[in-house]
């Protein structure tokens, strides 16, 4: 009994004032204790266990800090067979103690490293033909995450890439994939395009006829044709073409702006996030898209979109289960948020424009997520960002978009490869894990119109071989690729075409001075040639006088006599003192022989034997 109690008050004593180590240490224990437990399989069975344990946790915890972590084993598990696990998360926020609750969100996450290690074992699933690997585990490099101040941590940074199962030819599609969430720049967001899968909405051409037409073709016919050959005329005429948009196209019923391609995305749509988003539904929804629209950003919008979407996918899938209709590929252990947690970020500083962002998108879904704007803090804001800054895809559709103005740009952080114009933005699950190299091998298109991708080879790829893609336009110089990387996704770019690249430049650099040099040594040579040239002398016309002379018409009636020599000097092939070959001078000054060969209707005109002169005196000087 001694032993027992002070067990518990060390327990007590690490619970009121634990460090990380500690809570993280006590947290492998508990989660190790609930391990073997079995866990009910039927929704009546699942809803009886979840009551009987947040019962029995709200009793230990009312008990003192000694009963914490058994509480925190009862919130775990119901935390288990919830149906919206994130909702309850929420809820214990509110409702527990703060040890318990820090208790209950470290089992969470010592769970969530044991998923980890052996989440590369079932994701991504095998149909997909790809796999996931840590290049610095394959290369036998180790690299650690350094703080701000650059002092080496202990934290592994993975250097995570994405691999081909099996060989693949030049042109065929490796995998496909639907997004997690989308949304369309604010130049596509005319009316044309799907809000939710961003396809192309249909238009049809309504065919109308002008009344003054109608009228006219009536006037015209009714003296000489009966009633009803004038309606056949009618009928028959041919009718003039407007374009409205399809009645296959679906708005949101109360906004009128949000508009589908089809009644299931507008469910989807409503379902997910626009119960809560629709500016009008409420003052705050409204507010909040005002503060999207002047800002500029989507990543508000985005955020907003992707907690709507976690919830939502996770009641299905719990649905699903129940039913046991569940698709294989949203049956896997994994959600949503754990599957973005194993993705790459950029670390971005908190704006105050991000703080009053995340304000209101608090205030608009609490309504339908209660909790959310206490779980969603500034730091997981700012993380989430990040994420999407990364991860980010641009999306291609057929349709017309408008050029961006200042007022719809909304980032540059997007994996582009300018191929095309954008319509929106995605991000996927599986080709969020494709690296960059400046000469890809594949390429990730949108063969649907929508926004479901397509992995596509430019080159073969053989079995076990890397899959890479441009994040910037390779047609760009290096300078400018290796600045956008940089700038954009604080990539050193060392890939062959940029080394490659970069010799090239280093070689055109060094070749430009000894060009320069042979340039000045041309051009010291040409001054010593005009020297040569005594500008007194009558016989030779100097440069000058050349230049001024008037452009002969026809210069030598006979060239090929004139000039025997064609490769030689024009000034050492004429003679200026032989009378039989005129002189520069004499020539330029001689009348044009148009006249004088007048009746030799099949020689060239004027103009082109001028045009030919010209041209011989230009290669031959």
């Amino acid at each position: 009994l001694r032993r027992d109690r002070k067990k518990v008050e060390k327990t007590a004593t690490k619970i009121s004032s634990p460090s990380i180590a500690e809570i993280s240490d006590l947290a492998m224990e508990l989660l190790g204790k609930v391990a073997s437990e079995p866990m009910p399989q039927s929704p009546e069975d699942k809803e009886q266990f979840f009551m009987a344990q947040v019962s029995k946790g709200e009793a230990l915890s009312s008990s003192g800090a000694s009963a914490y972590p058994e509480a925190a084993c009862c919130f775990f598990q119901a935390l288990k067979v919830y149906p919206n696990p994130v909702e309850l998360v929420m809820i214990y926020q509110k409702t527990t103690p703060d040890a318990v609750f820090k208790l209950v969100m470290a089992m969470m996450a010592q769970e969530v490293k044991q998923k980890q290690a052996r989440y590369f074992d079932v994701f991504p699933p095998r149909d997909s033909n790809v796999r996931i690997k840590d290049k610095s585990k394959m290369e036998g490099k180790t690299k650690y995450k350094h703080s701000e101040d650059g002092v080496k941590s202990d934290v592994v940074v993975p250097n995570r890439a994405l691999f081909a199962t099996k060989g693949v030819e030049q042109g065929e599609v490796v995998y496909e994939e639907e997004s997690v969430v989308s949304a369309l720049l604010p130049c596509a967001q005319n009316g044309k395009f799907c809000y939710h899968c961003l396809r192309a909405v249909a238009e049809e051409k309504a065919e109308t006829e002008s009344t003054e037409d109608v009228e006219e073709k009536v006037e015209e016919t009714e003296s000489t044709e009966s009633t009803e050959d004038v309606e056949k005329k009618v009928e028959e005429t041919e009718p003039v073409e407007e374009t409205k948009k399809s009645s296959a196209t679906f708005e949101c019923e109360k906004c009128h702006d949000a508009v589908y391609c089809s009644e299931k995305c507008r469910q989807d749509a409503y379902d997910a996030y626009h119960q809560f988003l629709c500016p009008s539904s409420n003052k705050t929804a409204r507010e909040f898209a005002e503060l999207t629209q002047k800002s500029h950003e989507l990543a508000p919008i985005l955020i907003a979109k992707f907690f709507g979407t976690l919830v939502d996918r996770e009641k299905k899938k719990e649905i699903a289960r129940a039913l046991g209709v569940s698709d294989k590929g949203d049956t896997d252990e994994y959600t949503t948020w754990e599957h973005l947690e194993i993705m790459r970020y950029l670390e971005l500083i908190p704006t105050a424009s991000d703080a009053t962002a995340l304000h209101k998108l608090g205030e608009v879904m609490s309504a339908s997520v209660p909790g959310l704007n206490e779980f969603v803090t500034g730091e997981r804001y700012t993380m989430l960002k990040g994420k999407l800054d990364y991860n980010a895809f641009t999306v291609h559709t057929e349709g017309v978009v408008p050029k961006e103005t200042p007022e719809t740009h909304v980032s540059d952080t997007m994996r582009d490869d300018h191929t095309k114009s954008a319509v929106g933005i995605s991000m996927y699950l599986i080709s969020s894990h494709i690296a960059h190299d400046c000469d890809p091998n594949v390429q990730v298109v949108f063969p649907d119109g929508t926004d479901k991708a397509a992995v596509k080879a430019l080159k073969s790829i053989a079995a076990d071989e890397e899959l890479r893609i441009s994040y910037v336009d390779p047609q760009q110089s290096v300078e400018e690729r290796q600045k956008q990387l940089q700038a954009l996704y604080r990539i050193k770019c060392a890939c062959k075409k940029c080394e490659a690249d970069l010799e090239a430049a280093k070689a055109e650099a060094a070749a430009a001075p000894a060009a320069e040099d042979k340039a000045e040594t041309v051009e010291e040579k040409s001054a010593e040639a005009v020297k040569t040239i005594d500008p007194n002398d009558e016989g030779t016309p100097s440069f000058a006088a050349v230049a001024a002379s008037p452009t002969p018409v026809s210069a030598v009636e006979d060239k090929a006599e004139v000039v025997e020599e064609p490769e030689a000097s024009p000034l050492k092939t004429i003679d200026p003192s032989d009378e039989g070959t005129p002189s520069f001078a004499a020539v330029a000054a001689s009348p044009s022989p148009v006249e004088a060969k007048a009746e030799e209707a099949e020689k060239p005109e004027a103009e082109t034997d001028e045009e030919e002169y010209e041209t011989e005196e230009s290669s031959d000087n």
